[in-house]
């Protein structure tokens, strides 16, 4: 099978009442837990082997929890894909592009992929040492591993810098992927030897993502290319079946008293030059990004929201457009989110051709093929012009996927500054500022006795 799924978003930290302690760098490779409540379970039952599925739905739940929000939610808000309607003054600044390191988006940024990062760690030397037999074989340590690659990969995308489990050495978001390489060629080697092309895919795609960030072109090439076409993997999370369990935080902020969650001029339909107008409809022929035609205000009764549908990247995409007629899928709770999947793949491999210069008649077609499926006319560019297109059309496969934030940066090392600059779609909030991804929190300093805080 090249399509999977795996165990419920829901599952936010742990299962069967196993509550989880983070602090700073998470600090958990002997301290994974930390209970006050005496009917949790005891760390020293974390050595019994048959807690070990539930330690894989902890990693997994993890990752989940930080993925929706802050990862996509709060994440994209630094880039061109969306403008908030938040009324969370600290909130509402990352959209400005202002960001502080003693405010609240930062710490919850850091925080929680640390937490997925340090988890996933942390089982899988559990796992090693000895907590499962033949770890090298096993599909639960693939598992582990490929999510302590997706964490890394998060961390690198989103944090400007970054502590590891409270440690003296600051690292760079090229040091991250670094990490993430690491944990992805192991997972592929476990995978493998487990017999689950699934893991082994996921563990592919994130090796193909790490290395386009660091560069490593040829290597993206090597293992995108082996990724099948029809490849999924989703992070999924809890529907109106479920209300104990978290949902997709998405829904919440396109839905409501309280939405929040409005589309750029940069994505909108017709182009920015229709930012502002009301009745969209016939400009809404690309299926992959679909909003409402009308906009209105949300919960800080200020911010114009075009009100997105789901795109490729969520469980209910059904590829209508409103400007023939069609009702692109809402949001809902149990919206699904794609972790890793084929196009993805696709899209990591022809950007490193692009880079490498190696194929540009095969980038074409790619563009003229995303093109198409967008309901866009074929091109014939070359150069900057095609390198510019697939980088367009990258934005439209994968809109609120998780992707534009760590691509912006990738594109900013390589000497591109495709940042939103000027003056912010929002006219009272004034200028954009100049701020590219999120500082490490004032708690990380205050936590961590090895590290001093910014002009310390």
């Amino acid at each position: 099978m090249t399509s999977s799924k795996r165990l419920r978003g829901g599952m936010r930290l742990v299962t069967l009442g196993v509550g989880l302690a983070f602090l700073g760098g998470c600090n958990i490779a002997d301290e994974l837990l930390d209970v006050q409540n005496p009917e949790q379970i005891s760390e020293e039952l974390l050595t019994d082997p048959a807690l070990a599925d539930v330690l894989v739905q902890s990693v997994i739940g993890a990752l989940n929890a930080a993925y929706d929000d802050p990862f996509i939610w709060t994440g994209s808000m630094l880039t061109d894909m969306q403008v908030t309607g938040i009324n969370w003054e600290q909130t509402a600044r990352v959209n400005q592009r202002i960001i502080s390191y003693d405010e609240g988006p930062p710490d919850a940024m850091f925080s929680q992929l640390s937490a997925a990062r340090a988890m996933a760690d942390s089982v899988a030397g559990r796992f090693r040492n000895g907590l499962i037999p033949n770890a090298t074989s096993d599909a639960r340590m693939a598992t582990v591993l490929n999510y302590a690659g997706y964490a890394y990969i998060m961390l690198g995308d989103a944090m400007c810098e970054a502590t590891i489990n409270v440690g003296s050495q600051i690292y760079a978001p090229l040091d991250l992927y670094g990490f993430a390489v690491d944990r992805f060629t192991e997972a592929l080697q476990v995978a493998q030897a487990a017999g689950d092309d699934g893991l082994a895919n996921l563990a592919r795609v994130g090796l193909a993502r790490a290395h386009l960030n660091l560069g490593n072109y040829s290597e993206v090439m090597t293992w995108a290319g082996q990724v099948p076409a029809d490849f999924t993997w989703w992070v999924e999370y809890a529907g109106e079946d479920n209300l104990d369990a978290p949902g997709n935080t998405l829904w919440s902020r396109v839905t409501g008293a309280n939405h929040s969650l409005g589309v750029h001029p940069a994505f909108l339909a017709g182009g920015p030059g229709r930012w502002l107008e009301q009745g969209l409809d016939s400009y809404l022929t690309d299926p992959r990004v679909q909003h409402w035609p009308t906009w209105r205000t949300g919960h800080n009764r200020l911010t114009p929201l075009y009100t997105p549908y789901q795109g490729l990247r969520f469980s209910g995409y059904n590829g209508e457009t409103i400007a023939s007629g069609g009702q692109p899928a809402s949001f809902e709770r149990g919206t699904d989110i794609l972790l890793a999947d084929g196009l993805e793949a696709r899209h990591h491999f022809w950007e490193a051709a692009d880079a490498l210069g190696s194929n540009p008649s095969g980038v074409l077609d790619f563009v003229n093929e995303r093109r198409a499926f967008g309901n866009e006319s074929p091109v014939n560019l070359t150069g900057r012009d095609l390198t510019m297109e697939l980088r367009r059309q990258r934005g439209k496969d994968l809109y609120l996927g998780g992707f534009r934030l760590g691509d912006l940066r990738r594109w900013l090392r390589n000497g591109d500054n495709m940042f939103p600059s000027g003056g912010h779609p929002v006219a009272e909030w004034g200028q954009y500022g100049d701020a590219t991804c999120f500082p490490m929190p004032v708690e990380e300093y205050e936590g961590n006795p090895n590290i001093n805080k910014p002009g310390g």
